[in-house]
């Protein structure tokens, strides 16, 4: 954790304003930090989406029931997989602990934690406007929120009345290198992270358009309301999570109807398999494969009130059967353009060639993740139906699946129908799978294992083969892994290295 905190200002400040050379005469150190000194250096550190955006969180992109680990696609295709992603989706807490910081989020997180932080130390000394400053304020409180509700639910128990005295985070509210490090209890977990959304919400900068697109980098009205729909929904507070919901989505509701507004790349992708002999096949990516980096394709798509998005270095989200089977292959253009028929060809899968397909978003490895327009008709949908107002909740849900769905197909394939609040549950939950898989159902999984709903409990088995730190051993059976609805397991552990470096302060979870 000190680690962290000892390099941030080379990471939050240095690639910000590598333009202001003024700014920058010097390197960052311990005594003598180099920090913003007015307003346009901290809308320059701001304006820096790439300091905030990515998640490149494993637990997240392997470690649910959407995530295809497979001893077929493993005999197919030995390179589908290696041996951290069979660590992290089979919950081997153990080797999880020893895979270091990289792709575990607890350093990216608690950076965007430094860089609140900062701000909220230095802003009153700028000279700016009360009103430049609040709003500058409540985005800090909004990007620490952000980032340890994310925190809590990798590394921490689902937060239930039992769980309260449970482990939760450090709290780091201050720039110091020596601020405390031990983890509070889950409950001033959640206490700090209410309390920084309260001081968001009082943000005035609406939703809008800046140059074109829309301003989904900055916090906004609609993007703190969208994180607290959210917030609420973890909690199975239905009433106030539907209340926000509906604030994101009086500001901005436009959907991307994939009728008119979605569409295969223009780039032909062919792959040459051998079975023996070579033969040629297309590769139909959605035109949102084109650009690996550029940002503005991702801001132009338009649905997002704040740009975050999972990051998979491996490019590979293998869906998994159950999650394929959510979808009418037919009728569903999500399903067309999202899910690329023959993927394994192009990661290497072609001599012998084995096909498996892929989920692919923006690029190969990266999927939206903040609060959206959809998210937020999902929310609405899903609290309306638990709320009892089930048939209400079916016609919002239809909302979405107007713009997702094939126009020309039956208005019966098109719409969702129910006869029950139980029928209309669960086919908005199983529409909530279908618009953001691999990016919420870790979340989701949490929160429906610990409401007063036993219906939607969710209990996940993988069998797969055994391995080690090192290796996958196919030379050996299979072996059954579950996951068990009360696991202490709903907690990834801290990364060993952290453990270390804070010198026995930090508290490694207990299974």
């Amino acid at each position: 954790m000190k680690k962290v905190y000892k390099h941030i200002l080379v990471i939050a400040i240095l690639t910000s304003f590598l333009s202001c050379d003024s700014f920058l005469e010097e390197s960052p150190t311990k005594s003598a930090s180099i920090v913003p000194e007015s307003l346009a250096h901290f809308e320059a550190l701001l304006n820096d989406y790439s300091n905030f955006s990515n998640e490149g969180i494993s637990a997240l992109m392997f470690g649910t029931d959407d995530y295809a680990l497979s001893t077929d696609l493993y005999d197919g295709f030995s390179r589908a997989y290696r041996p951290a992603q069979a660590i992290f989706a089979t919950w081997d807490m153990d080797l999880v602990a020893n895979e270091g910081t990289r792709y575990s989020g607890w350093n990216t997180e608690f950076e965007k934690i430094f860089t609140a932080n900062l701000i909220l130390e230095q802003i009153n000394d700028v000279d700016a406007t009360d009103s430049e400053k609040a709003n500058l304020i409540a985005e800090a409180h909004f990007i620490r929120a952000y980032s340890y509700f994310i925190l809590s639910n990798v590394f921490c128990l689902p937060y239930t009345e039992a769980n309260k005295g449970e482990l939760g985070l450090p709290i780091k509210q201050t720039t110091s290198f020596d601020e405390a490090i031990e983890r509070a209890t889950l409950e001033e977990t959640y206490a700090l992270i209410e309390s920084d959304l309260m001081k968001a919400l009082e943000i005035t900068r609406d939703f809008g358009q800046v140059n074109g697109l829309n301003n989904s980098w900055r916090a906004s009205t609609a993007a703190v309301n969208g994180f607290a729909a959210r917030y609420y929904l973890s909690l199975n507070e239905y009433d106030m999570a539907q209340e926000y919901a509906q604030n994101a989505l009086d500001e901005f509701d436009d959907l991307r109807n994939y009728n008119t507004d979605m569409r295969y790349s223009d780039i032909p992708a062919q792959a040459t398999i051998f079975n023996p002999g070579p033969t040629n096949v297309d590769i139909l990516y959605p035109y949102t494969h084109d650009q690996q980096t550029v940002v503005e394709d991702r801001l132009d798509f338009g649905e997002s009130y704040y740009y975050r998005q999972l990051t998979n270095a491996y490019w590979a989200y293998w869906p998994s059967q159950e999650l394929l089977g959510l979808y009418d292959q037919t009728n569903d253009l999500r399903y067309k353009y999202h899910i690329v028929e023959d993927y394994t060809y192009t990661r290497g899968a072609i001599s012998p060639a084995y096909s498996y397909p892929g989920y692919i978003f923006f690029f190969k490895s990266d999927i939206l993740s903040g609060p959206s327009v959809s998210e937020m008709l999902l929310i609405k949908a899903e609290c309306q139906i638990r709320e009892g107002m089930w048939a209400d909740g079916i016609t919002t849900a239809n909302v979405l699946r107007v713009a997702r769905m094939d126009a020309t197909a039956d208005p019966s394939d098109i719409n969702l129908s129910a006869t029950s609040k139980e029928e209309a549950l669960t086919k908005v939950l199983e529409e909530r799978r279908r618009e953001l898989p691999f990016v919420h159902r870790w979340y989701d999984v949490r929160r429906y294992n610990n409401n007063e709903d036993a219906s939607d409990d969710v209990v996940m088995t993988r069998t797969f083969f055994p391995f080690n730190a090192s290796a996958i051993i196919s030379s050996e059976a299979p072996i059954t892994y579950t996951l068990e609805k009360n696991s202490r397991k709903f907690a990834y552990p801290i990364p060993n290295d952290e453990i270390l470096i804070s010198n026995g302060k930090l508290e490694q979870n207990k299974y």
